[in-house]
């Protein structure tokens, strides 16, 4: 598929715009009932905690992990739902009709909005350097976040607007853009733009060795399974909790893994997925069964403690707020009901049956969705007004099983290989359905296929399986391999990459 050509420039514009650091506006929105203005952000260590606070907000938008790049447009993609063709707007990207209006809008804000983030993680790099009021452990940490997080971004545009790395390792690519400046960032190839993937991510994993999270310093309840004490009935969470959820020292490993893995560095994908689940029992608990079972049910204990996205496996995850609105209009009406509308994104009886094999002891196929009528809705998602806190709103961007996933696909043997999935499906509820540690290689893949249609719905992570294995056969529409990869926005390469 041709390019379009982007420009960086107009990107740069926007953000400083939102940002309050041009003379045209003096405002940043950091949190929902706070405004700092922009000439006085970097003036106090706090302003830098503010600042960070705004990209994660930045994320949640809905062109991105707020509905777009998580349960939206890339699942779609991915045939991850029953699409109705006359009622539904996100009939034409099951078709890969990307010249379609419906199509363009949404792949450009996934660029605009991308690179809107990575233009605000570099102004706060740049303040970093020139400022005298952060403290030297607080210094590391917003540095190491920040590097992680231009990383993290880059990556998942690389792996929608660049080919499998198999066939494009040396095809121009996405641009690379690690600081505000006047000139043109050009296009890197992606062999280049993954170096420096990795190397902002070795620093960050670097500047972030006493994270919190890495230590297990923190008080007991933040690495805890479940909060408890006055922690759950108050429902606050404090700063030092959401270690757990931003982008912390696991987080920098967990996405070296992908981008190991991605470019077929097996050894590397499994050291890196291996030094997180080697602290997996004491950093990212299993989710627990009961925490599934009882929504509905208010004089059960565990009815505040719903945890259908598995909050305690999430490695990065993102607090978006109005997550609730966007379930309303598309999956689950709140505490109403189910979504009964045509636009909803449902699945039909006979493909959930298929997925799970009909093993009704799996946790996913059991509590995963909802039904009404003859279809289904992920669940995933739902929120519930007497839900604590901790469990409310998270959107996963890494979860402790992938980790899994790529130590089985990059172990020595098929035999260790199936030792790290069996670990993933016993507690999805699979015990006395083990596989066979004697299976082929093949017979291996097909099963961490399976593994991740029935583990990632809702997060768009399958659409990256599928494109980096050169799987096809999951659609009819999939009938030429160039649809895995979106064209750069349209406008004047001259511009690319300007303040």
């Amino acid at each position: 598929m041709s390019a379009r050509i982007n420009t960086y420039c107009l990107i740069i514009w926007m953000s400083l715009l939102s940002f309050g650091t041009i003379s045209c506006s003096n405002w940043l929105d950091v949190e929902p009932k706070s405004e700092i203005k922009g000439d006085v952000l970097f003036e106090t260590e706090q302003g830098f905690e503010d600042a960070i606070t705004g990209v994660y907000i930045l994320m949640t938008d809905t062109r991105l992990y707020g509905k777009e790049m998580s349960y939206g447009f890339i699942e779609a993609v991915a045939q991850q739902y029953e699409i109705d063709p006359l009622t539904n707007n996100y009939f034409d990207c099951t078709q890969y009709r990307y010249d379609m209006d419906a199509v363009l809008t949404r792949i450009d804000g996934i660029w605009s909005a991308a690179y809107n983030a990575i233009a605000n993680v570099n102004n706060i790099l740049k303040n970093l350097e020139t400022s005298s009021c952060v403290t030297p452990p607080v210094y590391a940490r917003i540095k190491g976040e920040c590097l992680g997080l231009r990383a993290f971004l880059h990556f998942d545009l690389l792996r929608l607007f660049a080919e499998a790395y198999s066939t494009g390792k040396d095809k121009e690519a996405i641009p690379y853009v690690t600081k505000l400046t006047s000139s043109v960032t050009p296009l890197f190839t992606q062999e280049d733009a993954i170096t420096m993937i990795l190397e902002d991510l070795k620093n960050a994993k670097m500047l972030l060795a006493n994270d919190p999270m890495h230590l297990g310093t923190s008080p007991a309840s933040c690495l805890a399974s479940l909060p408890s004490g006055a922690y759950l009935s108050s429902d606050k969470i404090q700063s030092w909790h959401n270690r757990r959820f931003r982008f912390n020292y696991y987080a920098a490993v967990a996405t070296m893994a992908r981008v190991y893995l991605w470019k077929g560095d097996r050894e590397n994908a499994l050291l890196c997925a291996g030094e997180v689940i080697a602290d997996q029992d004491s950093r990212f608990p299993w989710v627990l069964k009961a925490n599934l079972s009882n929504i509905g049910n208010t004089s059960n204990e565990y009815y505040r403690n719903q945890d259908r996205s598995y909050a305690t496996e999430h490695i990065f995850a993102l607090n978006v707020t109005d997550l609730e609105d966007c379930m309303d209009s598309y999956i689950f009406d709140g505490e109403i009901g189910m979504k009964n509308s045509m636009e909803g994104l449902e699945i039909t009886t006979d493909e959930r049956s298929q997925v799970y094999e009909n093993y009704s002891a799996d946790i996913r196929y059991q509590y995963g969705f909802a039904e009404y009528g003859n279809k289904y809705l992920i669940s995933k998602f739902y929120q519930n007004s007497v839900t604590a806190r901790y469990f409310q709103e998270r959107v996963p961007l890494i979860r402790l099983s992938e980790m899994y996933y790529i130590a089985a696909e990059c172990a020595a043997t098929t035999s260790e290989g199936v030792d790290y999935l069996e670990k993933v499906r016993t507690n999805r509820g699979l015990l006395s359905y083990p596989l066979s540690k004697s299976m082929s290689a093949s017979e291996l893949e097909a099963e961490i296929r399976k593994e991740y249609k029935k583990e990632f719905w809702g997060e768009g992570q399958l659409w990256y399986y599928y494109k980096r294995k050169s799987y096809m056969d999951f659609s009819s529409y999939m009938t030429n391999v160039d649809f895995f990869t979106f064209d750069r926005p349209d406008v004047e390469e001259s511009n690319a990459g300007r303040e």
